[in-house]
C-alpha cells in the first residue's frame, strides 16, 4: 500500500493524460491539474493515515505547484516537463554535497534504516561502499534529469509521457535491483548467510528472551502465591 501511495501522484498523471480528455485524447493541461491536486492530497492523507509527511512528498509537492502552475497560467507545458528534471537535478545535488558533509551519507544512513525495520538491526557494510552507491544514485538522477530535458525538447509531448511512463520505469526497475544487490553482495558473508537461512534477528532474538523472561517472572510470582497460601 506504501508504494501505490507513493505512486499515487504519477498514476493519476498518465492516467488523465491518455484518458482524461475530451473523447479519451491526451491532455497534458488535465494531467497538470490531476498532478497538482494528487499531488496536495497525499501530503494531506500522509499527515491523516500516518501523522506523518515525508521530506521527499514536501518537495515534489512544491516543484508541482511552481512547474505545474506556470504551465496552466502561462499555458506552456513545457514548464511541466521541466519539473522532472529539476527534481532528479535536486536530488542528485543533495546526495553530491551530502556526501562531503561529516557523518554518514545520505544513502548509508537509509539503507541502515531500512535494515533495521526489515532485519531488527544494522548490518555492517565498509563505507566505500555506501560511497560508491551514493555516487551511483547521484549520477543516476543526473542522468534521468538531463535524458528528461533531451526527450522533452527534441520529441513530441506524447512521446515524453510515453519515456516517462515505460523508459523511466524500465529504467528504474534495472537500477533499484542492482544496487541493492551491490550492497547485498558486500555484507559480510556470515550476515547473508543468516538472512538467506531465515535465522531470527536480533530484534526478534531480544523479543523471545524477554518472552522468557516475562513468562519466568510469571511463574515466580505463581510460586510465591501458592507458598502463601500454603
Amino acid at each position: 500500500m506504501k508504494q501505490l501511495f507513493d505512486y499515487f501522484p504519477v498514476l493519476v498523471f498518465f492516467s488523465l493524460y491518455f484518458y482524461g480528455g475530451a473523447d479519451n485524447k491526451p491532455d497534458i493541461m488535465l494531467a497538470t491539474w490531476g498532478i497538482i491536486v494528487a499531488c496536495s492530497l497525499q501530503v494531506i492523507l500522509g499527515w491523516v493515515i500516518w501523522r506523518k509527511v515525508q521530506r521527499m512528498h514536501l518537495l515534489v509537492l512544491a516543484f508541482t505547484l511552481v512547474f505545474g502552475g506556470l504551465t496552466l497560467f502561462l499555458n506552456d507545458e513545457a514548464f511541466i516537463k521541466w519539473r522532472t528534471s529539476i527534481i532528479y537535478y535536486t536530488l542528485a545535488g543533495v546526495l553530491f554535497i551530502g556526501h562531503f558533509t561529516p557523518g554518514r551519507n545520505l544513502l548509508q544512513r537509509l539503507g541502515e534504516g531500512g535494515m533495521q525495520s526489515t532485519f531488527g538491526r544494522v548490518i555492517p557494510v565498509a563505507p566505500r561502499y555506501w560511497t560508491v552507491t551514493n555516487f551511483a544514485f547521484a549520477a543516476y538522477y543526473a542522468f534521468l534529469a538531463c535524458a528528461n530535458l533531451y526527450v522533452a525538447y527534441h520529441f513530441s509531448t506524447d512521446f515524453w509521457v510515453k519515456f516517462k511512463l515505460i523508459g523511466m520505469t524500465l529504467s528504474n526497475f534495472i537500477f533499484y535491483p542492482t544496487m541493492l544487490y551491490y550492497i547485498w553482495r558486500n555484507m559480510p558473508a556470515a550476515d547473508r548467510e543468516q538472512l538467506m537461512h531465515d535465522q531470527p534477528t536480533a530484534k526478534e532474538i531480544k523479543e523471545e528472551q524477554q518472552h522468557e523472561h516475562d513468562d519466568s517472572l510469571s511463574q515466580s510470582e505463581l510460586s510465591a502465591q501458592k507458598k502463601e497460601a500454603e
